[in-house]
């Protein structure tokens, strides 16, 4: 013990005693029975330990609000950049029954399951010439005439907005950047992005599942380098992957039902389909055992997703990988030159096998709901068949 404890503790010991320590205690337990406080001070204690309670909320109330306080987010750089992991992705927004997916020349139609059919997809084509869309308004449409772009520029048509119209738009390819111009349904508003270069591939889709349709390229690999695809995500923002190699052909669409386009290419060299699941990250491989040209993937078994599919051109055949049951169905549909333009046309809620044939102007198209065959003129030589639901 130090010297100063020391002195303390002498210095505590010497207090005197006045009383005992029984008496004492019947002294303070009499005092207290007796002592009545009066029936004005009780209450303002009252209202005081209320008032500070009060102040003490609105404080913390205060301060929580001053902070923001969100819930954790996932702080990992993959989370960020990779709309394919799932975690941090919005839950789908399904406003229609069908999300539009376009990929290269065509536009798809995949069928959201638990949800009401849409009304049918509209027969249009988009003439590069003049840069005029012509528009034949099925249920609940009108037919429009809409000039929107040049000779030289690519279609790119989506819900670029997520009011359940698709939009009038087009890519305009650049030696720094590709332009896009889109016009929205919802507002009339015109709207210019550039993104992508000059080479790329137009595959707009929506990939992070929030109803609106996201800009997107494909940029072929070369031989030395694999193919990589850029979107530009309305909710989750810019990221890139890799996918693919030289000679591939881009076919994203709905493989697994979550609502989002999945990045998928077909190999004709192998006569092979390579997709990622957005909703978990497999990597899947489909192998036809018949050859084709083109994939013309859509949800022909109305089962809420995309069925891998493919066109032989110089057949007329088109081979479908039901996703229901894995079984291949072949259809000979068309003559060879057409052009494959599948899509849900008697709106109930399967993807129709279809073609337009340029040098008629002809659409063949054979209707899931009876197996009928119905052939309508519009277009001619030289147009673009861009048939989805535009709802003018």
């Amino acid at each position: 013990m130090s010297k100063k404890n020391k002195s303390v503790g002498s210095s505590l010991s010497k207090q005197p005693m006045s009383l005992s320590g029984s008496n004492e205690s019947d002294r303070l337990r009499s005092a207290a029975a007796s002592f009545r406080p009066p029936w004005w001070a009780v209450a303002a204690i009252a209202l005081i330990s209320v008032g500070s309670l009060g102040a003490t909320l609105k404080y913390l109330g205060a301060d929580a609000k001053g902070q923001k306080l969100q819930p954790r987010k996932d702080p990992s750089l993959l989370s960020r950049v990779n709309p394919f992991v799932p975690a941090p992705l919005p839950s789908p927004t399904v406003q229609l029954s069908k999300e539009y997916i376009y990929a290269g020349s065509r536009l798809l139609a995949v069928e959201d399951a638990n949800a009401n059919p849409a009304p049918p997809a509209d027969l249009a084509v988009w003439r590069e010439s003049t840069g005029t869309w012509y528009v034949l308004g099925g249920d609940h449409s009108a037919q429009t005439i809409q000039v929107w772009g040049q000779s030289g520029d690519k279609a790119a048509p989506g819900d670029y907005d997520g009011d359940g119209k698709t939009d009038f738009a087009i890519m305009r390819p650049g030696a720094t950047a590709n332009q896009w111009w889109v016009i929205h349904s919802s507002s009339g508003a015109m709207v210019n992005f550039a993104f992508g270069v000059s080479g790329d591939i137009a595959t707009a889709a929506d990939f992070d599942g929030d109803g609106r349709t996201d800009f997107a390229v494909y940029k072929p690999g070369n031989g030395t380098t694999y193919s990589t695809w850029y979107v530009q995500g309305s909710t989750v923002g810019y990221f890139s992957q890799t996918w693919g190699e030289q000679g591939d052909l881009p076919a994203p669409a709905d493989y697994d039902g979550d609502g989002r386009a999945d990045l998928a290419v077909w190999r004709g060299s192998n006569s092979s389909f390579y997709s990622i699941n957005s909703s978990n990250q497999v990597q899947n491989t489909i192998t036809f055992s018949q050859t084709g040209d083109k994939p013309v993937s859509g949800d022909y078994d109305g089962d809420g997703r995309a069925d891998y599919a493919i066109w032989k051109d110089s057949t007329a055949y088109w081979y479908i990988r039901k996703s229901s049951d894995a079984q291949v169905l072949s259809v000979n549909s068309g003559v060879p030159g057409d052009i494959p333009v599948q899509n849900d046309y008697d709106g109930d809620g399967k993807v129709d096998v279809a073609v337009w044939r340029g040098s008629t102007g002809y659409w063949h198209i054979t209707q899931s709901t009876n197996n009928q065959l119905r052939s309508e003129h519009w277009g001619e030589a030289g147009d673009i068949p861009v048939p989805a639901y535009y709802r003018r």
